[in-house]
């Protein structure tokens, strides 16, 4: 009886939360209310509610990926679909078929790495196996090793047919090159255009250099011509910015001929200049090549990787003293903070790659802190124990490796260094770490950037050290006082400024007398004395503005004369009311970004 009973009580099944993920590598019919992504998650959800009995459950969040393919990971609705895994909200995924995922294998090794170490499922409906057993990994593989033939059959023959259209003096596809346009199917030149390129390549020829061309154009106020797309908007009609003007002085279509896959190919369209004018602007393109070591192609690491704690970027910059180059680090001249008279940041080059790399080597050898960080990943157990003591031997492979690996393997192991006064912090991508901890130090580490959208997890860690160079420009702050702003000096704050500088004057004439001593001879308390010296240190934008009489209005001689001033002039400003000065910025013509700043744009904020 009692035998009974207990079989007859229900089986308690713990819900398995599942994610429907759907892919259509075109964008076309994703307006209408019913296409393929509806279909494949409809046909999804049936077979969730199919499994319902086993506690399947359908989450309500949808991932669908429309006009992306299957090659890569790097799709918005795949991305989130791993984050929510990371967060541990998924239990299963599924897909109508396995190449929606992806036709990658390579690819599909990873993310099946990735939903084994958190523990998730992933089914194919159409397909009618899962990953919870060695038969589907199996068949898993199998089919995912025909997807990816199939894709690289597909790539093979838009190659060939590129290479075919090329040889045979056309162009495949895409926009028409400046100076050109489409006319039943073939390259016709646009006579204004055309008229454009020619002056470039006289002005180029002329004055011998990029910049002088693109000040040339600039002056003469060129744009390109507004030409209609085939689904129905516009393009053109701007000026002409010194990558285009680079581009044209470097492409063969202008002299008749079709740039190939190593080679040139005669065109089948008119050219605009003559050989002699392609080949004379190819020997001073030649020349005017960077010659030497300049800021790229060195092996500082961490060129694109820095960022100031202003939200500057930070690039990597070259001065020559007696023909040796010296490299920096210097925060880019963002419009905002030169208005605001922000300082740029300038770090010796080698310096901070020594203080990153020693860091590095640090929290790598440090188990405590290496520890935290893969438990933020969602390590533990044995596989944490593993990880963790390979660290040390980490640190020690990261010694041995030559200059030309660094860049490649902190670009992957540092999403981002942030450098500040007072310190450096470093941003780890977890999934990087793990990877270079289970390296065994064959060949080059070299990141997997298709992977780091998959996961969020980063670990930072702060470098208590100063790498920033002494200021080199002065943030002496004093405009001129606009007529119809000046008002009436306050007689008071004037003499009170007064008394400050003669209080300093008295000081310095008689440096044989204390505190006590001076305020007595002066006639004044030593606090008093001591308050009035210190106003000879106000930010000189607030001494003019005492002198014009357009201080705020709420300031007076006893506020000023009572206070304790800081030292520092923003402090200054902000305890007594003065704006912040804003510093006039006039355009200028910069070769390679164009007028800065762009027209009549306020500055923005930091």
């Amino acid at each position: 009886m009692q035998r009974s009973i207990a079989m007859s009580e229900p089986v308690i099944v713990a819900p398995r939360r599942c994610g429907i993920y759907t892919r259509k590598s075109t964008s076309s019919r994703l307006e209408q209310e019913v296409n393929s992504l509806t279909t494949q998650h409809e046909i999804c959800s049936a077979y969730i509610s199919s499994q319902r009995y086993r506690g399947w459950m359908v989450l309500p969040k949808r991932y669908d990926d429309g006009g992306h393919s299957g090659s890569g990971i790097d799709r918005p609705a795949l991305a989130a679909l791993m984050h929510d895994i990371e967060a541990g909200e998924i239990d299963t995924v599924v897909v109508y078929k396995i190449d929606r995922l992806t036709r990658s294998l390579a690819d599909f090794v990873r993310l099946i790495e990735i939903f084994d170490r958190h523990g998730v499922g992933l089914v194919s409906v159409s397909q009618a196996f899962d990953t919870s057993d060695s038969m589907g990994r199996m068949i898993l593989n199998v089919l995912l090793t025909f997807s990816q033939f199939e894709r690289e059959l597909i790539a093979e023959r838009v190659r060939d047919s590129i290479r075919t259209r090329k040889r045979h003096g056309r162009i495949h596809g895409g926009l028409a090159p400046f100076g050109y346009e489409y006319r039943n199917g073939e390259l016709a030149v646009v006579e204004a255009e055309a008229a454009i390129v020619l002056f470039i390549y006289e002005a180029f020829l002329r004055q011998g250099t990029f910049t002088a061309a693109m000040s040339a154009v600039r002056e003469a106020g060129f744009c390109s011509s507004i030409k209609s797309m085939r689904n129905g908007s516009f393009r053109g009609g701007r000026p002409l910015s010194p990558g285009t003007v680079y581009n044209i002085l470097r492409n063969p279509i202008y002299v008749g001929e079709i740039r190939g896959h190593e080679r040139t190919w005669p065109g089948r369209h008119a050219p605009i200049i003559d050989r002699g004018t392609w080949d004379a602007a190819c020997v001073l393109v030649e020349k005017r090549r960077r010659k030497g070591p300049g800021p790229s192609g060195t092996n500082h690491f961490l060129a694109g990787l820095l960022w100031d704690d202003l939200g500057r970027h930070m690039l990597i910059d070259a001065n020559w003293l007696n023909g040796t180059p010296y490299h920096f680090y210097v925060s880019s001249n963002a419009q905002w903070s030169q208005a605001e008279y922000r300082r740029a940041y300038r770090t010796r080059a080698d310096r901070l790659d020594a203080v990153v790399l020693a860091s590095v080597h640090s929290f790598l050898a440090d188990r405590a802190e290496l520890r935290s960080a893969l438990v933020a990943h969602g390590l533990f157990g044995s596989e944490l124990q593993q990880l963790v003591q390979t660290g040390r031997r980490a640190s020690q492979r990261l010694s041995g490796l030559p200059g030309e690996q660094m860049p490649s393997l902190f670009s992957a192991l540092l999403e981002s260094v942030e450098v500040s006064p007072d310190a450096v912090t470093l941003h780890f991508r977890l999934i990087e770490l793990v990877r270079f901890l289970e390296w065994e130090g064959q060949g080059a580490f070299v990141g997997r950037p298709a992977d780091w959208p998959t996961s969020k997890a980063r670990h930072a860690i702060k470098v208590p050290v100063s790498v920033i160079a002494a200021e080199r420009w002065p943030v002496f702050t004093v405009l001129p006082c606009e007529p119809s702003r000046r008002r009436k000096p306050n007689k008071q704050l004037v003499l009170l400024l007064r008394n400050a500088r003669a209080a300093l004057q008295f000081m310095e004439r008689n440096r044989e007398l204390d505190l006590n001593g001076l305020a007595k001879g002066f006639g004044r308390s030593p606090g008093y004395f001591s308050r009035l010296v210190r106003l000879n240190y106000l930010a000189p934008d607030m001494l003019a503005a005492i002198a014009d009489g357009t201080q705020p209005e709420k300031l007076d001689r006893s506020t000023l004369a009572s206070a304790h001033i800081p030292l520092d002039w923003a402090v200054q400003r902000r305890m007594f009311g003065f704006p912040e000065p804003r510093r006039p910025v006039n355009p200028r013509n910069l070769y390679g970004r164009g007028m800065w700043p762009a027209g009549d744009q306020a500055p923005e904020g930091p």
